[in-house]
């Protein structure tokens, strides 16, 4: 018998082939985060049905109890505008034609009637996700056209992917935060308003606690069910576009140690886990009168009352500890062990109690402290969050300032998801040295003696930024990413063959720190100037940014801060050494 020859594949097949399989594994990580999480799939492909106006498709159709969700990916162009316009259209037909839709679902999935009836219509909660395998390329206002759909970056999805896979059903909570859902919208209409009552808790002295500023402490056990509940954590990587996230990610490895641990000896750890409480606990004494919390005295008899909302409870410290004992499918190795052990075992919780008065930025500030404290001896802490949590330490820091600058560049056009602001990115700009050695000099509020910032040029309020007005630091923070966008869109347009090839050098940090260094120097005699102005200047720039022939290494971003000054901004020898 011949041996059968082997096909021989052409390059274009291969390519084809790979990208094939490329696209299984995008549609396999949408569909088994979902159902690591609890969900249940509808097989709905190539299922097509008319509602309203139109004939339409659903990739995936998600159901937990009356949270629905519908996702359609796209494994085509990062930005296909016709594509999100025929989907926001598919999905407003879907949401005014509700009953027909539910009809629908009955008819062609007999099997899971029960599941798709159990609510009332104004009862279910309906969400279109859409998921990109390419890296959406969409700034702010151009999502904002098609509010009713709700896009998927490819980090948000990496992010509930890994989540899910490290402690599976607990992460619904975490989606149900990003949704905006709360415990009453979940459900039958009568789920919300339970309490956990934990009978003499330990208040600690306020002279003994180091604290002057009215934040209370106080210790209590609870179950590890209600924690997993109640809780939630400042991911620094997840999903979430706010400068107050400071933690790191749940390592998998280190939570299923600490499940085999908890399912082999069947007991709790008894070390602290470190919470900030809800402005909506409260106090009561033996008659159940309510006591404020700067009234308490030391160890007083009471009980303490929390209500049993989710995402409510922030872990400063302790996260494996607690998601160690998630829920998982019946068939997950420990599951059987761990499920009592859920109710049964109780862990030690310090919680900080803030007075009512007391500022977000300052509450964040001292978590972020705290975790540090805690967590700087057991293990390295890198570099990029170390920047984070100071720039929630002190926001009108310099580098506070270009952190979130950066975060506002990377939702612009020019660095539309370029920077790396998330360990779940991957082969993106590494921004920790270009704030560190570049950007902080050029947003400062206080720049040095005889040097200018575009601080000098901001025409808003300052004596408000000054005292710390949010919305003042956001406008000057918006202020600046306008201004370093556009000169960058001059670099982008002058070289638009390096810019476009990730081979060369010209979004590396030495470029980038040497444009925004001369940006910077030449903001003296120059000021804020408009796209025609750097146009013209830096046409006159002649550098070569391939791999082979740049030649400035990372420590020389004000020598090539120089040549750019001297070639596109005409300066001269003694003009470079005045700045």
């Amino acid at each position: 018998m011949t041996k059968k020859k082997k096909k021989v594949l052409t390059e274009a097949q291969k390519r084809e082939l790979v990208n094939k399989r490329r696209e299984a594994t995008f549609r396999k990580k949408i569909r088994s985060t979902f159902t690591n999480m609890g969900f249940i799939s509808f097989s709905t492909t190539d299922k097509h049905f008319k509602i309203g106006y139109r004939v339409v498709e659903l990739d995936y159709l998600f159901i937990y109890e009356n949270v629905f969700i519908i996702g359609e990916d796209t494994c085509g162009k990062a930005k296909d505008k016709d594509h999100i316009r025929n989907k926001s259209e598919a999905f407003r037909e879907i949401k005014n034609n509700m009953t027909d839709f539910i009809a629908w679902l009955q008819h062609e999935f007999p099997e899971k009637k029960e599941l798709v009836q159990k609510y009332r219509l104004d009862r279910i909660r309906l969400y279109y996700l859409y998921f990109s395998q390419a890296q959406l390329e969409l700034t702010d206002d151009e999502k904002s056209l098609y509010s009713n759909l709700i896009f998927w970056e490819t980090d948000t999805l990496a992010y509930f992917n890994r989540m899910s896979q490290c402690i599976y059903y607990a992460t619904r909570y975490d989606l149900f935060r990003f949704l905006g859902l709360t415990n009453d919208q979940i459900g039958s209409s009568g789920s919300a308003g339970n309490k956990t009552v934990i009978k003499a808790p330990i208040i600690y002295p306020e002279d003994i606690t180091g604290f002057r500023n009215g934040v209370r402490i106080v210790s209590f056990m609870m179950s590890a069910e209600k924690l997993l509940k109640t809780c939630y954590v400042l991911r620094k990587d997840n999903w979430e576009e706010s400068i107050w996230l400071y933690q790191r990610l749940i390592e998998k490895e280190k939570i299923k140690k600490i499940r085999a641990f908890l399912a082999n000896k069947g007991s709790a750890f008894y070390n602290n886990i470190i919470v900030a409480l809800p402005d909506s606990v409260r106090f009561e004494d033996e008659s159940g009168n309510v006591i404020k919390a700067d009234k308490m005295g030391d160890f007083q008899r009471c009980s303490l009352i929390i209500p049993e909302e989710m995402n409510t409870v922030c872990v400063i410290d302790g996260q494996h500890r607690i998601f160690a004992h998630y829920e998982a499918p019946e068939n997950e190795k420990y599951e059987s062990i761990i499920a009592p052990l859920r109710k049964q075992l109780h862990l030690l919780v310090t919680g900080l109690i803030f007075p009512d008065d007391m500022k977000e930025s300052d509450r964040k500030k001292l978590q972020s402290e705290i975790f540090l404290e805690i967590n700087s001896n057991a293990k390295m802490v890198p570099a990029d969050v170390l920047l984070h949590i100071r720039s929630i330490k002190d926001p009108l820091s310099d580098i506070g300032i270009a952190r979130r600058v950066v975060e506002k560049l990377n939702r612009r056009r020019t660095f539309l998801n370029r920077f790396e602001l998330s360990a779940l990115d991957e082969g993106k700009i590494k921004v920790a040295s270009i704030i560190k050695f570049a950007l902080r000099y050029m947003v400062t509020i206080t720049p040095a003696e005889g040097k200018m910032s575009l601080f000098d040029f901001w025409d808003g309020d300052k004596g408000a930024l000054l005292d710390k007005d949010e919305e003042a630091l956001t406008k000057y923070i918006d202020f600046c990413a306008r201004n370093i966008d556009l000169y960058f869109s001059t670099v982008r347009d002058t070289f638009k063959e390096a810019w476009n090839d990730p081979t060369t050098k010209i979004l590396s940090v030495t470029a980038l720190n040497g444009f925004i260094i001369a940006y910077n120097r030449q903001l003296a005699p120059n000021g804020i100037r408009d796209y025609s102005f750097y146009n013209s200047h830096l046409k006159n720039l002649k550098v070569d940014f391939s791999k082979e022939a740049f030649p400035y290494t990372s420590s020389q971003y004000r020598k090539f801060s120089s040549q750019i000054l001297t070639e596109a901004f005409d300066f001269t020898s003694e003009e470079l050494e005045a700045i």
